[in-house]
């Protein structure tokens, strides 16, 4: 792509939306009258609330950045930038949870960190 002048980054989100409108939908349909999955909408405000939140922050926000580091860097760096998660949430576990990992984890986080630094080099 280039740089940014050269997408229509409101068209190109409409685009996706309007594909996942057709196209999921059905599908919840489906499972909802065949009894495979119930669909019942949120009873209290405090859930619609954390659904807002994630649809901002995990769909909206995340495509959004990984949209514009897309079109500034380079589709490896991006899709290596993405693997970070791994070594972050076990720090996340680590931390947070005080999880206990052996070795071959840390070993696994710096070989991904690692990766990441030289592709970037």
């Amino acid at each position: 792509i280039g740089d940014e002048s050269r997408l229509n980054t409101p068209l190109f989100f409409g685009a996706v939306g309007l594909a996942n409108t057709l196209l999921l939908w059905p599908g919840f349909i489906l499972l909802h009258f065949t009894g495979i999955e119930t669909f019942q909408l949120p009873h209290s405000g405090s859930m619609w609330a954390m659904i807002l939140v994630n649809a901002f922050v995990g769909t909206f926000l995340s495509d959004y950045l990984w949209l514009l580091s897309m079109l500034m860097t380079s589709p490896l760096v991006v899709t290596l930038g993405l693997s970070l998660t791994i070594p972050l949430s076990m720090a996340g576990d680590i931390i947070f949870k005080g999880l206990a990992v052996s070795l071959p984890y840390y070993v696994g986080a710096a070989l991904v960190l690692a990766g990441f630094i030289g592709a970037n080099l």
